[in-house]
Formats: C-alpha cells, sequence, structure tokens
C-alpha cells in the first residue's frame, strides 16, 4: 500500500508562510488517516535512498523521502497494536520495540524498497521466550539496549546484535529501577530513570555487570531521554512534564556531575519537552530537539553553559502549550540533512534545517559600590523574549540567533535599573559586557514588637519585611527590639509574631531616617505558618509535610489540583503545611504521600483557664487515582496530655476535596482542658495501593472569650467603636489613676499621631478625623506609663 502526500500538505505549507517558524523550512507532509505516530528513525541504503522509520500504532511505517517534496510510503510492517513504538537501526536491520508485546521485532530493510520481512525475538539464555513489552532502545557499537521491558522490574536489557543481527544475544541488565530511555558511548551508558527523576551513569566495560558510577536529578523529577555531545563530555536530558526544560550537565567526572544550563522554547506556556538529540554542524553542537505542541526546536548547545535556540517548527498548528500532542520524535542524521518529524495526530513531516552559530551575551554583574557579585540579577536583551538571571557570583551568560547591535537592561531588586545600548553580537562570537549596578538609597531601620495589651516587649519574636523584590528578616533580642542595619526605601509588607500571639500582617513605608517602628501584637494562638513556630514531623512515608509556598500538582481526572496550588488566601504571607511539596513536581502521583503515613504536630498550648474555646483552621485533603476506590483519609485530632479527641476524618468522599475547607469546633465539653493541648494531623496511603494522597493545613487559631486571647487587668479597661472606622473612633478607658491619665495614638511606624490632655479617671474622648487610613495604636497611660493598649483600624 502506498501513500501519498495530499491536501494537508498544502495546509501546513500556507501555515508555515505565515507562522513563526524560523530557520526551518517546510518541506512536506505525508497524513496518516487511521493512526496516530510515535517516534521515528532514519536509515538511507546502499544506493543512497533515503528512508523514514516512522513508528505508528499500528506497525512500522517506511517512507521514501529521498524526494522530500513527495515522501511515499514503501512497506507498512504490521506489530502489535500500541500507542509506544520505538525503532533504531544496525547494519541493514531496524530494530523496533513496542508496548504491545511480542518481544523485540527485527526488520530486514535490505529489500526495500519492495518488501521488509520482520522476525520477532523473545529472548535466550537465560530470558529465554521471556521478553515482551519493550519501551524504547539504543543501539551502539553492535550492542541493543532495551529499556523499560517486562523483565528485571524495567531495568536495561542488553544484547549483542554484532554477531548474529536476527538471533541477538542476552549478555546482561542493568541493577536496580525501571529505565525509561538511554544512551551509550564508549564503556557508559546514561540510563534515565524517570520515576527516581534522575539519571544514572553505568560503567559498562562489563555489559554482563554495569556498575552505577554517577547519578543526578534533572529539573522536572521525571528524566525522560538523554543525548551526549560530541565530545562525549556534555550531557544534555529532557523532562517529560509540563513547562519542563532541555538540560546541559558536564559528566567529564561521572562522579561529580555539574548541571551548566538549562532552556525551554515557551516559558510559562507549559509545554511538554519530549526527544532530544546532539548532531554537529557548522562547527558546532546544535540540540534537535521534539517539544510536542511547540513542534521541532534548534538549540546551539556547543557553549552548553550558554544554550540559545536558533531554530523551530512548529507542527502542531492546532494548540500549543501543556499536552501531548504534536511532535514525537525528530530524526536529524540523514545524509541529505532533512528532518524527519513524527507529529502524533498530524503525520510524518519533512523539513529542511539550517544550523546557525548562536550570537553571546556574558559578563559578571556587581555592586558598584562594593564590587560584590550580584545574585539574581535580570538581563533582558530588549525587543527580544530573552530574559537570563546571573548566578550567586554574579555571573550571566545569554545570547541570541540573529547577529546585530542591541539594547540590554540589566535590573536587581535593591538596584538602579541599567539600560546599555550599542551592543555588537557576532554569530559564533561571545560578547563580554560586565555590570555594575549602583544600590538604591538605603537606611537604618530599628523597632520593638510588644504586647497590645501591656506594651510589655516580646523576647524572640519574628520579623519579616517584604516588598520591592527585597525581603529582610530578624529575630527581636530579649527585650523586643530588632534592629535592620541597611534597607533599601520603600513600601514593604510588614509580617510579625511568636508562638503564643496572634500574627500581624500591615503595610508600612520606610524613608530616609525613619523614627523607630512599633510592632503591636496581641496574646493568643494563632499560626499561617509565616513563620516556623516549631510543629513537629513525622511518619513512616518518604513524602511527609512541609512548611512553604505550596506547589500545585494536576488533578488525576478532570481540572483542580491534588497538591494545592496556593495557602489560605485571607491570611499572611503565602506558606502553609502540604505533603511532600516538591516544587519541581508536575504530576499528581509524582510527589504524593505513598506507602506510609504523614503527621504533624503543633507546639503545646495552653488553655486552662480559657473560656468558651473554639478551634479553626483550614485544611486540603485529595484521594484519588490508584487501584480500587481510594480509601485513604485524613484525620484531625486535639490532645491534652493524656486524652486524644478526633475532631474530623476526611476521605474522598467528604465535601471539599482538592479544596481549602474551613473547619470550627468548639472544645466545651469535648475535652478536658490542660496546659498540655496539642493538635496532630494525619494523613496516610494504604500500601501498594497506588492512590494519590495529598494534604494541606493552614491558619490554626484558638479563639476564646477570656483567658488566651485577652488579659485582664483589674479596674482598667479600654475599648473603641465602631473598630474599624471610617471617620471618627469613641475611645472608651477607665483606670485607676484619677489624676494623671491620657491616651496616646501612634501608627504602625511608631511615630505619634495624637496626643492628649490630662483626662480623669474614666470616660470617652473622640479621635481619628485627621487620620489616614491604616492601622493605629491606642494606649491609655498612668502617670506616663502605658497600662493598656488596642489596635484600631480606619478604613
Amino acid at each position: 500500500m502506498n501513500r501519498f502526500t495530499f491536501m494537508l500538505a498544502m495546509l501546513f505549507a500556507s501555515v508555515s508562510l505565515n507562522a513563526q517558524n524560523f530557520n526551518i523550512s517546510f518541506l512536506s507532509n505525508l497524513p496518516y488517516q487511521n493512526d496516530e505516530l510515535a517516534n521515528i528513525g532514519g536509515w538511507t541504503s546502499p544506493s543512497g535512498v533515503e528512508y523514514a522509520l516512522v513508528g505508528t500504532t499500528s506497525g512500522l511505517s517506511i517512507v521514501d523521502v529521498s524526494n522530500p517534496s513527495n515522501p511515499v510510503e514503501v512497506v507498512l510492517v504490521p506489530g502489535p497494536n500500541s500507542q509506544w513504538r520505538e525503532v533504531k537501526t544496525y547494519d541493514h536491520y531496524a530494530y523496533v520495540t513496542t508496548e504491545g508485546g511480542g518481544g523485540l521485532q527485527i526488520v530486514d530493510l535490505s529489500q526495500l524498497p519492495n518488501a521488509a520481512p520482520a522476525i520477532d525475538w523473545t529472548g535466550n539464555g537465560a530470558i529465554s521466550g521471556q521478553l515482551n513489552s519493550i519501551h524504547s532502545l539504543h543501539i551502539e557499537d553492535g550492542y541493543v539496549y532495551l529499556h523499560g521491558s517486562n523483565l528485571f522490574q524495567g531495568a536495561t536489557v542488553i544484547a549483542d546484535i554484532a554477531t548474529n543481527p536476527l538471533s541477538p544475544n542476552y549478555v546482561g541488565h542493568t541493577p536496580g529501577a525501571y529505565v525509561h530511555d538511554g544512551y551509550v558511548r564508549g564503556n557508559y551508558f546514561y540510563a534515565c530513570h524517570i520515576y527516581n527523576g534522575d539519571f544514572t551513569i553505568y560503567d559498562i566495560s562489563n555489559k554482563a555487570n554495569p556498575v552505577p558510577v554517577g547519578v543526578k536529578v534533572t529539573p522536572g523529577n521525571f528524566t525522560h531521554n538523554s543525548w551526549l555531545s560530541t565530545n562525549s563530555q556534555y550531557l544534555f536530558t529532557t523532562d517529560e512534564v509540563s513547562d519542563s526544560y532541555l538540560t546541559a550537565y558536564d559528566v567529564s567526572n561521572p562522579s561529580n556531575i555539574t548541571e551548566l544550563d538549562r532552556i525551554q522554547i515557551t516559558p510559562g506556556s507549559g509545554s511538554i519537552v519530549h526527544n532530544t538529540h546532539i548532531i554537529q554542524k557548522n562547527g558546532g553542537d546544535f540540540a534537535v530537539t521534539s517539544w510536542y505542541k511547540d513542534g521541532v526546536v534548534i538549540t546551539d548547545v556547543t557553549r552548553p553553559d550558554n544554550m540559545v535556540n536558533v531554530g523551530w517548527y512548529d507542527t502542531y498548528i492546532q494548540g500549543s502549550g501543556d499536552g501531548f500532542k504534536g511532535d514525537w520524535g525528530v530524526f536529524p542524521y540523514l545524509p541529505s540533512g532533512i528532518l524527519v518529524v513524527s507529529d502524533i495526530n498530524n503525520g510524518l513531516f519533512v523539513l529542511e534545517p539550517t544550523y546557525q552559530r548562536a550570537c553571546y551575551l556574558e559578563g559578571i554583574v556587581t555592586d558598584s559600590i562594593t564590587g560584590s557579585p550580584i545574585f539574581n540579577a535580570t538581563i533582558q536583551i530588549l525587543n527580544t523574549n530573552i530574559t537570563k538571571n546571573s548566578k550567586a557570583n554574579g555571573e550571566y551568560k545569554t545570547g541570541t540567533v540573529n547577529a546585530g547591535t542591541y539594547d540590554i537592561q540589566v535590573s536587581a531588586a535593591g538596584y538602579v535599573t541599567k539600560v546599555i545600548t550599542g551592543i555588537s553580537l557576532s554569530s559564533g562570537v561571545v560578547t563580554t559586557q560586565d555590570v555594575a549596578l549602583a544600590p538604591l538609597a538605603s537606611t537604618s531601620l530599628t523597632g520593638q514588637v510588644i504586647e497590645i495589651a501591656t506594651s510589655n516587649p516580646i523576647p524572640n519574636a519574628n520579623v519579616t519585611f517584604s516588598g520591592n523584590g527585597l525581603e529582610y528578616s530578624t529575630t527581636a533580642d530579649a527585650s523586643g527590639n530588632f534592629t535592620i542595619p541597611s534597607m533599601v526605601l520603600g513600601s514593604y509588607n510588614v509580617t510579625a509574631g511568636k508562638w503564643g500571639y496572634r500574627t500581624q500582617c500591615t503595610t508600612i513605608g520606610i524613608q530616609a531616617n525613619p523614627s523607630p517602628v512599633i510592632i503591636a501584637l496581641d496574646k493568643g494562638y494563632y499560626d499561617d505558618f509565616s513563620f516556623d513556630f516549631g510543629w513537629t514531623i513525622s511518619g513512616s512515608s518518604a513524602n511527609l509535610w512541609e512548611r512553604g509556598v505550596p506547589h500545585g500538582t494536576p488533578a488525576v481526572f478532570g481540572p483542580g489540583y491534588a497538591n494545592p496550588n496556593e495557602d489560605d488566601q485571607t491570611d499572611c504571607l503565602d506558606q502553609a503545611y502540604v505533603t511532600d511539596n516538591n516544587p519541581n513536581a508536575s504530576s499528581s502521583g509524582s510527589n504524593d504521600v505513598d506507602n506510609g503515613t504523614a503527621i504533624l504536630t503543633s507546639p503545646v498550648f495552653d488553655l486552662t483557664g480559657a473560656i468558651n474555646p473554639t478551634i479553626t483552621y483550614t485544611r486540603w485533603f485529595y484521594n484519588d487515582g490508584g487501584n480500587g476506590n481510594p480509601n485513604d483519609s485524613l484525620i484531625i485530632k486535639i490532645h491534652n496530655g493524656s486524652t486524644a479527641v478526633t475532631l474530623e476524618t476526611a476521605t474522598a468522599n467528604t465535601p471539599g476535596m482538592g479544596t481549602w475547607v474551613d473547619k470550627t469546633f468548639f472544645l466545651a465539653g469535648l475535652i478536658p482542658l490542660t496546659a498540655n493541648m496539642t493538635l496532630t494531623v494525619y494523613t496516610a496511603d494504604q500500601f501498594n495501593s497506588g492512590h494519590v494522597v495529598e494534604a494541606g493545613f493552614d491558619k490554626f487559631e484558638i479563639i476564646a472569650a477570656s483567658g488566651i486571647n485577652t488579659i485582664e487587668t483589674d479596674n482598667i479597661s479600654l475599648t473603641a467603636s465602631p473598630n474599624p472606622f471610617n471617620d471618627v473612633i469613641q475611645i472608651h478607658y477607665k483606670s485607676k489613676d484619677a489624676s494623671a491619665n491620657t491616651i496616646t495614638v501612634t501608627d504602625i511606624a511608631g511615630r505619634t499621631v495624637k496626643q492628649t490632655g490630662i483626662l480623669p479617671a474614666s470616660g470617652s474622648v473622640t479621635l481619628g478625623s485627621e487620620f489616614s487610613s491604616g492601622v493605629y495604636f491606642v494606649r491609655l497611660n498612668e502617670s506616663g506609663k502605658c497600662v493598656k493598649s488596642i489596635k484600631v483600624v480606619k478604613n
């Protein structure tokens, strides 16, 4: 059966004229009406006829591409129906793997274009007749490496094909974990352990006994494929996850692998990288990469610590972003130089690449006063979408594809942004441009954290100022005082807290030579995890609780999240406790609670004397997927040192799964209140169930009529109404002193904005008409000493 290019080819040719394709030209497209495509290879006959070897769901499609404008399928070699099919060649044989079973298919290409007879090999010797499904393969120096098979938990099976290509001879396998793909050169095998999220380098000088000599975790924790540079010093990997990277490593010393650079084609789109190959052209190395919905990308990787995209062609015109559609594979090694591309949905593409060397811009960003390197400065080549950040040593490396004259902008938190104009960049040339940034004006800031009710200092309170891309964190001393020696002027979000007090957050402007900042906190038990107040973590799972900004992972089925993508949005800052909060996790099951327990326990809190206390919190629970009905749970208990009471048990059937849920419980009569109260948050995954289990906990609070959130002072009171207020506020007070009472009002920065004259022992005053919107502290003073304080807010 023959297939010919048809109207779809004309459609893609038309689209290519208008799309933003660059340095890759459309030659032809061969659609497959009833098949989706998998991976692709190529082979050239002794007479010079070039063939694309196209994996389809139904078999191996062999396509004559010697006329690249008119590809013709000459043979379809049937195979087990499968979404996965991979192909590599040795001599005049194609070796085909599939997860559909049947072992290793060996296709004789010597009779093309008339026929391509095939046989199946299912193992010999120690694995005789046992080999069935195989995910992928690699061939090097007369050996075939079969990855992800049904044998040895998916470890790589190694067989000799040089002695008899039609009858491989099993020689050994790798130890340990499942291997998804890999690359071999010389005595080293670079194995991609996709489910471990790393690649391992094996010494295979003895192929019967591969020995691991190095390992490295990859950015997406889902290592899919790897390929080596021409000089064998550098390895390039892909992670098959949303918003993933092509990443470069120095592997010259396998026991000390270092990451050099990583690159995307459409950052932030969710696009998924798939397979990369390295080819040497024009004096440099280029990565030719299939990038699913973004099509084919050519990256100049000659300088692996400064990779630059120099060509791209989008074969998937139906959409972009996240998802497993579009370009599965690309084969760049045919003698003519054409690219043959397998698009899952749109068929075979034949493309013509231009391998253009990149223009490089590199340098160091420093502080113009101290000369110290500036970390995380942003370097943008203006009028392009190219942005890089400086490393801890101030070094940056970036570049672009087209030579010319460019302007760059360099910015960093705490520094004056600088634009440098007229930088000349040339193809294949490194241009050095060091940048010194002037620091913004700064000042020294002092302050104190006190109790609202007594004005007593709060020792060891945590204080954070964040804003303008900067963060200053400090801890108060034994007198509640703190100092930030150098702080850039501007507006900041101020957050302060300590266990036994209510965390407070507000906004403050810092100008030159500011007055001391006074931060007043209410007594009480509250924790939104802006700070680490000493909750303890335990459990038998490897995936325990972590405090941090939640990193969302997608739900198993449909929209939504398994791991939360944000904390409770009504509290201070962005932290919560969540289970195994890996920032690189991209799939629901990659970092959930597995095969064991995860337990979070609060610090001790004292509820003796608390009147009608209630406990409130926000929690998250997700349980789905796996084998059978989800059967895991989230259990929250309160303890008093001798007795424990379950507050709630959440399951997959509890309303609100996969969302933040607010909960409130009245403790009176539920459990005897003691000075040794704790709260535990418990979740677990049943062994070998495969269910996805994720949990979150945030905004813990104890509220009582009195005893913990209030401090009673005999015969002294200070109240305000309405609070918050819009125009004026009534302050009602009562003191023990009949002759020396005053009321003082300060703002959040500690500046006095109102001071009354001498007042009688009790009464009311009206304040606030002249106040700006904001937070204020009202203090009742007796003989100059504060005896009561409250916080008020003007809208």
